[in-house]
C-alpha cells in the first residue's frame, strides 16, 4: 500500500477551528483549555504553599523541632501538592495538545513549552474517529482531574480494545470540525 499525503492544507496555511485550535499541514495544535479562576488563584496559593514549604524545611534543617519525623513525612505531602498544582497551572497557561503524522504513525504530546510525553499510534490499527463526550464516573480519577483541565478528551478513537481520548474540554462544534479535518489531513 502506497504511502498517502498526510495533509490537505496548501503550503503554510493556517487553518483555525474555534479559539482553541490551529491546523497547519505540519501539526494539529490544541491550546489548553483556559479557566481564569484557576490561572489567577493558583500562583498565589503557589506562593503561599512554597513559603509554608520553607518554613517547615528550614526547622527540619536547623533542628528547631523535635518532632522532625512528622514534618519529614508533611514534606513529602506538600511536594507532592507543590509539584501538582504547579503543573496544572503551567499546563492551563501554556499546554498544548500537538498531534502530528509521520508516514504511518500518528502521535498525540502533551506540551508544555515543547516538553511533554507523546504516545505514538500506528494509523492503520485506529479506527471509528469521532467526537464524544466526556463519560466517566463521579468518583474516578479522570472526573476529578477534569476539574484542573486535566483530563475530559472530547475527540476518541479505537485503537486495540480501549479507547484514546485527547482534545480536553471542547465543545461539540469544535470538535465535530477537528474529527473532520484529521480524516481529511491524516486520512483516517
Amino acid at each position: 500500500m502506497a504511502a498517502r499525503p498526510v495533509h490537505c492544507l496548501g503550503r503554510n496555511k493556517m487553518y483555525t477551528i474555534g479559539k482553541r485550535i490551529a491546523i497547519s499541514p505540519a501539526e494539529i495544535r490544541i491550546s489548553s483549555p483556559k479557566n481564569i479562576f484557576m490561572l489567577l488563584f493558583m500562583p498565589i496559593w503557589l506562593i503561599g504553599w512554597t513559603i509554608g514549604g520553607s518554613v517547615v524545611m528550614w526547622q527540619v534543617i536547623s533542628g528547631q523541632n523535635k518532632e522532625a519525623w512528622f514534618l519529614i513525612i508533611w514534606l513529602c505531602g506538600w511536594l507532592v501538592g507543590e509539584l501538582f498544582v504547579l503543573y496544572a497551572f503551567l499546563w492551563g497557561a501554556f499546554g498544548n495538545e500537538i498531534i502530528t503524522a509521520e508516514h504511518y504513525i500518528i502521535k498525540i504530546k502533551r506540551s508544555i513549552f515543547g516538553y511533554g510525553l507523546s504516545k505514538q499510534f500506528d494509523r492503520t490499527k485506529m479506527s471509528n474517529l469521532r467526537a464524544s463526550g466526556f463519560f466517566v464516573t463521579m468518583m474516578s480519577w479522570n472526573y476529578s482531574m477534569a476539574y484542573w483541565g486535566l483530563t475530559g478528551g472530547t475527540v476518541s478513537f479505537d485503537y486495540g480494545n480501549k479507547p484514546e481520548r485527547f482534545g480536553i474540554n471542547l465543545n461539540e462544534d469544535d470538535a465535530n470540525q477537528l474529527v473532520k479535518m484529521m480524516k481529511i489531513n491524516f486520512n483516517l
